[in-house]
């Protein structure tokens, strides 16, 4: 009996002494790396179209402090702006590059410009030859272009002013949102 005593005895001071070597947390380092680049250069890359192209001699689209922006007023050397009852066209403002191993799909959201100013906007990019239209200020169109590693895609822009169009200076931010798949 003394023995079973014992036994048991030895047994729990056992799992006390295993109990004592379980861990409810831990904390482990291990090295990262991680490098920010100019847009025109990450992982899913914004490019200004070539000032050589045609359409995009007057660089609406151009790369300032590492970020894309985009000035649809500029002009030979100047800002011009756009008029009523008229239709502009940027068919290659930026193209979107993936550099990533994965096959990713993409879409653009427009923020601003406000309805006030009597303009329909139209944009949208190109996945292989064919036009996707991501924002229409008539039936809000929800477009998404798959791009694989390596890919490119052209964004164009369009806009429509109607006859009575307010003069003012407007702003807005486009938005590149990109999902793996």
């Amino acid at each position: 009996m003394k023995k079973s005593i014992l036994m048991v005895v030895a047994l729990l001071a056992l799992s006390t002494v295993m109990a004592a070597f379980a861990f409810s947390s831990a904390t482990i380092k291990n090295d990262a790396s991680l490098t920010v680049a100019n847009t025109d250069s990450s992982l899913v890359a914004l490019i200004p179209a070539s000032t050589e192209a045609v359409g995009s001699k007057d660089g609406a689209a151009f790369l300032e402090d590492g970020k894309l922006k985009i000035n649809l007023s500029k002009g030979n050397g100047a800002n011009f702006g756009v008029q009523g009852d008229s239709h502009y066209k940027w068919e290659n403002l930026f193209t979107v590059k993936n550099n990533s191993k994965e096959t990713v799909e993409f879409t653009i959201t427009k923020d601003g410009w406000g309805y006030d100013t009597k303009a329909n906007i139209y944009l949208g990019a190109f996945e292989k030859g064919v036009k996707k239209e991501f924002y229409n200020r008539s039936n809000g169109k929800n477009g998404k272009v798959t791009l694989a590693p390596g890919e490119e895609s052209i964004v164009y822009l369009e806009i429509e002013t109607e006859k009575g169009a307010k003069l003012a200076e407007r702003n807005a931010t486009l938005t590149v949102n990109v999902n793996a798949k």
